[in-house]
């Protein structure tokens, strides 16, 4: 069985959002959510809000380039062109990262906005394709948004595959016209962030299930997102939780791959 890992890129800076949007309060405001939880600990707490201007806090771009490479984790980052609910970005800042990922070897596709709307689509599409000097890639759209009419869209706009459907289904890889739809499986914030109020262990026993329901079905691949700003010490059970799964997946000889192994 093929494992592949996926990263959004949401954010690249601090600045990106000092006294240009409500994130930083946001933050604030969920990091005492999650110690009144008990999901992390004070010295955490101080520690990320202590830390809500620094680069660490928003971005481990480098610092998953790194780990991925070390470990021959052959992932694919998604990055934004144009700016949304929670990114802020320019697209000078995207470029950049975008050559960073280029040069540590590994793919990038685009991490869109727009999905309901045709000419935004292919804008996004053409911006990406102008500053990557790439001719084929995938996307991932922000928030995994869609409607009736997103995935025709984005195989008119020329995207090699998209992999923004979330399949807790475990469903496998369709045609939509001459794009593969790839679905994903696991969700690093649906198992530990806000929507589910696991445990680390809990989070851990709920991706062995699915992997191992993966391989009872005989199933092609399976795929996983982490943000890369969770691969931070601000974030402790998520980046221990991708440390693991790594290392469970090594343990049990699966091979990793991306997207386009896939195709």
């Amino acid at each position: 069985m093929i494992i592949i890992v996926s990263h959004d890129i949401d954010n690249l800076s601090a600045k990106d959002h000092f006294l240009k949007d409500k994130i930083i309060l946001r933050e604030i405001s969920r990091s005492f959510s999650d110690f009144r939880r008990k999901k992390i600990t004070l010295k955490v707490l101080f520690k990320r809000l202590s830390g809500l201007l620094r680069k660490g806090f928003w971005s481990n771009l480098e610092e998953m380039l790194k780990f991925d490479k070390e470990n021959k984790v052959n992932s694919t980052f998604f990055i934004a062109v144009s700016k949304g609910k929670g990114i802020n970005y320019s697209q000078k800042e995207a470029q950049i990262a975008i050559n960073l990922i280029k040069d540590y070897g590994f793919d990038v596709g685009v991490h869109g906005i727009y999905y309901d709307n045709y000419e935004l689509i292919k804008r996004e599409y053409e911006d990406f394709k102008r500053l990557s000097k790439l001719e084929k890639f995938g996307i991932r759209i922000h928030h995994l948004k869609l409607n009736n009419k997103t995935l025709s869209n984005l195989a008119r706009a020329g995207y090699l595959f998209d992999t923004t459907v979330l399949s807790s289904n475990l469903d496998q890889e369709y045609k939509i016209d001459e794009m593969t739809e790839i679905p994903f499986h696991v969700m690093d914030v649906r198992l530990l962030g806000y929507h589910k109020n696991l445990t680390l262990e809990q989070a851990k026993e709920n991706t062995i299930k699915l992997l191992e329901r993966a391989e009872r079905e005989n199933k092609k691949y399976f795929s996983m997102l982490l943000h890369d700003r969770r691969f931070s010490n601000y974030f402790p059970d998520f980046k221990e939780w991708y440390i693991w799964f790594i290392n469970y997946c090594k343990e049990r000889n699966y091979q990793f791959g991306n997207y386009v192994d896939l195709l």
